[in-house]
């Protein structure tokens, strides 16, 4: 990249390129409102313009229109528009300002964000917002204030929630929101508690946990949780532990794990 960063957002447009947004110096933990482009086909980085906030721990979201909405660290929001290469200012989200929130697209087209710290009190709140009319609602609260977490779409059109932490504890807890009646539903526990972990839909429907922060420190387990029959069952060890990593799944139905410390 042009400019070193962390805690910045990575999204993959339509168009095959990357959008990469704020996050911090590396060194100096300045907050950065500028945007790079990656260019697989040239395998080059170019500036793109910059977002009216600056923003870290905040997050990107591809919308169906191939618009990317960015949201976080401040109440404000903002749009992408990946044709002109232009930011928009989007309506703002209920204040006080939120981080490490996590964003999900619903197939009506919604964003789901979930979670979160708020005035360094871990959330349970959660908000959609609905390109169509460019409104924030607040919705039903999560059963269990998390960050760190994981929200992950079913092919149900539900959503899974995964872990995190709260002030007091890392969380093995789960549970499912249901688009269709507005209600979060508790469902079983991970094998082990999470956060900084990741979650993957599979091909078959299933999904992938992997490694994470865990009562023992850094992990390297993982597990496949099954929605047809509501269980969590353990799967194969990573090589090394790995936390703020990514997982990634590939064309062949594999997934590759990157990164992380």
């Amino acid at each position: 990249m042009a400019k070193p960063r962390k805690y910045h957002t990575a999204t993959l447009l339509k168009s095959g390129q990357v959008l990469v947004t704020g996050g911090t110096t590396t060194e100096s933990d300045v907050l950065l409102n500028s945007t790079e482009i990656y260019d697989p086909l040239t395998d080059k980085w170019s500036h793109s313009a910059s977002m009216a906030a600056a923003r870290s721990e905040h997050t990107a979201i591809l919308l169906n229109s191939g618009k990317v909405l960015v949201s976080g660290y401040g109440v404000t929001s903002e749009i992408y528009d990946s044709s002109t290469g232009q930011w928009n200012p989007a309506s703002s989200m209920k204040p006080p300002a939120r981080y490490y929130s996590i964003a999900t697209l619903l197939k009506s087209d919604k964003v789901l964000v979930t979670g979160g710290v708020r005035s360094a009190i871990y959330q349970a709140d959660c908000d959609i917002y609905d390109p169509s009319t460019d409104q924030w609602d607040t919705i039903a609260n999560m059963t269990a204030p998390r960050a760190a977490h994981t929200a992950i779409l079913l092919n149900s059109r539900k959503v899974l929630v995964t872990g995190g932490e709260t002030n007091a504890h890392l969380l093995a807890s789960c549970e499912i929101y249901d688009p269709s009646t507005g209600k979060w539903n508790n469902v079983t526990s991970m094998t082990e508690e999470r956060s900084s972990h990741t979650t993957t839909l599979l091909k078959s429907g299933k999904v992938l946990a992997t490694a994470g922060y865990g009562h023992t420190g850094t992990l390297d387990s993982s597990e496949i949780y099954d929605p047809s029959t509501g269980k969590w069952n353990p799967s194969a060890r990573l090589s090394i532990p790995r936390e703020f990593h990514t997982a990634t799944l590939l064309n062949s139905g594999k997934v590759l794990i990157t990164g992380g410390e």
